[in-house]
């Protein structure tokens, strides 16, 4: 689709609701710009007694614990990929959210997603909020786990896919105001190029052209899907904000962060939890903490931002 054309036919929202009910509700908030845009959905929704609905409906995709859930989708992961890569005509046959990638001796790793296109490439996708997150060294890590489970034992060197390493960060950590950075291994000294197949790619967040990246990485930090420049992000987002099945997605997601971080206190993961957004009460229900504490925890960080600023 021409991305003029997919702009547009966001704006009007028709392709949202078949019934009609949320292009009414669009234009209600339209008409009312200083309503809060939740109230769309559920116009008596309560902040501090609905705490935990109110998280969800906040969360972002660029935040890593709703991306987890998010990346699930196919259409929603396909479109990331066919922008950031600009193939137009990728077209994606899998996707696992949260492989576990083992290794028997040293570190194992977890990805937030893994997907495979119909030539057999693969695509490992990272969504990172804050700068400890990403890190050169940890993108060729991925590399390497994903190649050790590629081959099996006397396979062909030959056939391995080209691997595709990409880490969407929430702002510009390589510094030069680039919209996306490649790397891949070139020749020093000599002009012979070998093919490795490996790629590696940084997308700058903070991205705001007015092109199909901007649009993408502006749908990726909006926790409202009636703003999103791309139907398909905006339908995913809407249907887990709005069905309380996916809302259960959310509590495995919060669950699962907790059992990648078993050598850690419990203090620790709970402010691992509350840097990814997640409500106060899923981070007391999931490691045990008490309301008061994880409250506290809270406002410490809460205090911490304040004092960077």
């Amino acid at each position: 689709m021409d991305e003029k054309q997919s702009r547009k036919d966001t704006e009007t929202a028709g392709w949202l609701d078949a019934d009609g009910n949320f292009t009414q509700r669009l234009q209600e908030q339209r008409e009312r710009p200083d309503w809060p845009w939740y109230h769309t959905l559920y116009p008596d929704l309560d902040p501090v007694r609905d705490k935990t609905k109110f998280t969800v409906l906040n969360y972002r995709l660029i935040d890593d614990l709703f991306a987890r859930v998010a990346l699930k989708d196919i259409p929603a992961v396909q479109l990331i990929l066919r922008i950031i890569l600009k193939m137009p005509d990728l077209r994606v046959i899998s996707v696992k959210v949260q492989e576990l990638l083992e290794n028997g001796v040293n570190r194992s790793l977890w990805l937030d997603a893994l997907a495979e296109d119909d030539t057999g490439r693969r695509f490992n996708v990272e969504v990172q909020n804050g700068k400890e997150g990403f890190s050169p060294r940890r993108m060729r890590h991925h590399a390497s786990m994903m190649d050790a489970t590629l081959l099996e034992k006397g396979g062909d060197w030959q056939k391995l896919p080209d691997t595709y390493v990409i880490f969407i960060i929430d702002k510009d950590y390589p510094g030069s105001g680039l919209p996306l950075y490649e790397y891949e291994v070139l020749p020093r000294g000599h002009d012979v190029k070998m093919d490795f197949g490996l790629h590696f790619l940084v997308v700058n967040g903070e991205w705001r052209g007015e092109d199909a990246l901007g649009w993408l990485m502006a749908d990726m930090h909006e926790p409202n899907p009636m703003k999103m420049h791309y139907p398909v992000l905006a339908r995913r987002c809407l249907d887990l904000k709005t069905d309380d099945k996916e809302v259960v997605q959310m509590c495995d997601a919060v669950q699962k962060l907790v059992d990648e971080s078993v050598d850690e206190s419990k203090e620790g993961i709970a402010i691992n939890l509350l840097k990814e957004k997640a409500a106060p009460e899923l981070v007391s229900r999931a490691t045990g903490l008490s309301m008061a504490r994880v409250l506290e925890l809270q406002a410490g960080l809460q205090e911490e931002a304040d004092g960077t600023k």
